[in-house]
């Protein structure tokens, strides 16, 4: 073994959160990592090169461990596992004691030579704390149970005992009832007069009222304007005031994350780098592509005075320049052959020679239209087109080489993508542009998330107030307002459920004892304000009257005797009464049925009548 490798060796031994120990048969502790002496309170200097018996079983508190030992010393066998508790510093700790041998093989012998004990250490105290808690609360928890079984049962007896009484009452009652209502029957008959079957007066006359006592005899009550308020209650949970989505603005590797998941950041610092290489090689090509579609679109806006139109041009008056030449040739050529002073076939060849010339002229010709073509309008919008998205494109790489890295867009807590578990964001991932990253949590300003299903949905509106309690923070009731109404419904959670639509409640802002005790992700208890009249009027419902969708109530007309049936608007109603918000004005008096209390209810909440 080199002295590198025994380096490498010595470092990992030292970087073992087990406790390893090596004691030769002399006694000598020849091995022990920084575990061993963490766990026993030793200094590293002091234990290895010193004898055992001085470190250990001289200092009160490790009998157990050095029993331990000296077994695996003395029998020569392997201790696969034993549980050993030491006193270190006052405090005590549970170790997981094993033992082995260090071998070497003997030369000629064949067998292996034990040169030295082994010892393997792992600090249990931990586990065991928590493994004796659990136990101790399943005890608790047993004894509950059995206290909440004996409850159960006592409330079935009293359940059963109370279902009786209610019985008897209910036959008592009913006995009342009857002989109330007979006894109004033979009053009635006796005082009122017939009643006229085809007409139904709007009052009840002074007579009824003289013949039953006078107004004062009948129950009624003054209806006097009190705060009336509805609310609606869901179960939800807190969440971050405000949360980005940090996305990949390029498509690119990962050369760098600043940040990890839990960490808080402060707006502008670092959080992604990306790899440039690909990045920079493309805005290269792009910058190619835009210098010649930029020279060509040049070479074009100035194509009349261009090199290619002036050698068109130049050709065509060479052209010209040779026909002249032959014309004048073939014109002398014909003045000597009348005089016979040439033959005939010069002349021919004169002839030939300028209807060549006057071939080139038109060639010539043809390819200065086709010069000019190539600069024409249609060409130079093209090389304007390509020479702005060669631009377009240029830019876009140039936008992207600046954002090869990302920062915080605001202060607060880093949280990694929900998708990311099988890629974690790490150096060398791909990315691709849009892809989201990471999130950014802002957990000074909270918010409450709540489901509320279609039939209450739309009673709840942007800005309505709340409160939130939750078992998480008791005794503390936080206030807010209605933020955010989801649209479109979730799914339902069961084949039968309603339809569940998301609303964001956002928390007033917080002092800093308040928002020290709340955490994301704990259950909460909304109360949305749904409905909030301070002067409402309210009625018992059994004071009202109503059919075919209309309502009435009886009122007392204080100047009179008489009793006025009077169609009344209604609202929302409470367990044992209903808002009037039409129809009947504060401070008049309500007839009430026979048995009914005039206090007209508790309005604390109500719900709208159908």
């Amino acid at each position: 073994m080199t002295a590198g490798d025994s380096d490498i060796f010595r470092a990992l031994l030292e970087d073992l959160s087990d406790g390893v120990m090596v004691v030769g048969f002399d006694g000598t502790v020849r091995v022990a990592n920084a575990a061993v002496c963490r766990m026993f309170g030793l200094d590293p200097a002091e234990t290895v090169g010193c004898r055992f018996g001085e470190v250990f079983v001289a200092t009160e508190g490790f009998d157990e461990f050095t029993e331990a030992v000296f077994d695996a010393v003395i029998f020569k066998g392997d201790i696969e596992r034993r549980l050993a508790s030491v006193r270190v510093d006052g405090a005590v700790r549970s170790l997981s004691v094993s033992t082995s041998y260090l071998t070497a093989e003997s030369r000629g012998a064949g067998e292996a030579e034990r040169l030295a004990v082994i010892v393997a250490i792992s600090d249990i105290t931990e586990i065991k704390e928590l493994r004796e808690t659990e136990l101790r609360q399943a005890q608790t928890i047993k004894k509950q149970f059995s206290k909440l079984q004996t409850a159960y049962r006592d409330l079935e007896s009293r359940n059963e005992a109370l279902s009786s009484l209610t019985k008897r009452v209910r036959l008592a009652r009913g006995g009342a009832m009857v002989l109330v209502l007979g006894v109004f029957v033979v009053i009635g008959a006796w005082y009122v007069r017939p009643l006229d079957l085809f007409s139904a007066p709007p009052a009840l006359d002074a007579g009824f009222l003289a013949a039953a006592g006078g107004p004062g005899v009948l129950p009624s009550m003054t209806v006097e304007p009190r705060p009336f308020r509805s609310t609606v209650a869901l179960r939800g949970r807190l969440a971050p005031g405000r949360v980005a989505g940090v996305v990949s603005p390029v498509d690119s590797h990962v050369s760098a994350v600043h940040v990890s998941a839990g960490q808080r950041v402060a707006a502008g610092d670092p959080l992604v780098e990306f790899d440039t290489g690909q990045l920079a090689s493309d805005h290269r090509q792009a910058e190619i592509e835009y210098i010649r579609a930029r020279d060509r679109l040049a070479e074009l806006e100035t194509w009349e005075t261009g090199v290619e139109m002036s050698r068109a041009l130049r050709a065509l008056r060479q052209a010209n320049l040779a026909l002249g030449d032959a014309e004048r040739a073939l014109t002398r050529t014909a003045f000597l052959l009348e005089r016979g002073i040439v033959p005939a076939s010069e002349h021919e060849q004169a002839e030939r020679s300028r209807e060549n010339r006057q071939l080139d002229v038109e060639a010539a010709e043809q390819e200065l239209e086709a010069v000019k073509a190539k600069g024409g309008e249609e060409a130079l919008r093209a090389a304007r087109l390509e020479a702005e998205t060669a631009g377009d494109r240029l830019r876009a790489h140039e936008e992207k080489l600046s954002r090869t890295s990302i920062s915080a867009p605001f202060a607060g807590i880093v949280m990694i993508a929900d998708d990311s578990g099988d890629k974690p964001l790490a150096r060398g991932r791909p990315v691709a542009l849009g892809e989201l990253l990471l999130s950014i949590a802002d957990f000074e300003r909270l918010a409450a998330e709540a489901s509320v299903d279609e039939a209450d949905v739309r009673k709840v509106t942007t800005g309505q107030r709340a409160w939130i309690t939750g078992p998480g923070f008791p005794g503390l009731t936080v206030e807010g307002a209605v933020a955010q109404i989801s649209a479109q419904a979730g799914q339902a959670s069961g084949r039968r459920s309603a339809p569940q639509f998301r609303i964001v409640i956002a928390l007033d802002r917080l002092q800093a004892a308040t928002r020290d005790r709340l955490r994301v992700g704990m259950s909460a208890y909304v109360t949305i304000v749904v409905h909030d009249r301070p002067a409402a009027l309210l009625v018992p419902i059994g004071a009202v009257e109503q059919s075919g969708g209309e309502a009435w109530v009886h009122v007392i007309d204080p100047g009179s005797t008489a009793v006025e049936r009077r169609a009344v608007e209604l609202g929302l109603t409470t367990l044992d009464s209903v808002e009037v918000v039409k129809g009947l004005a504060a401070g008049e008096e309500v007839v009430l049925p026979l048995d009914a209390p005039a206090s007209g209810g508790t309005p604390e909440t109500g719900i709208l009548l159908r």
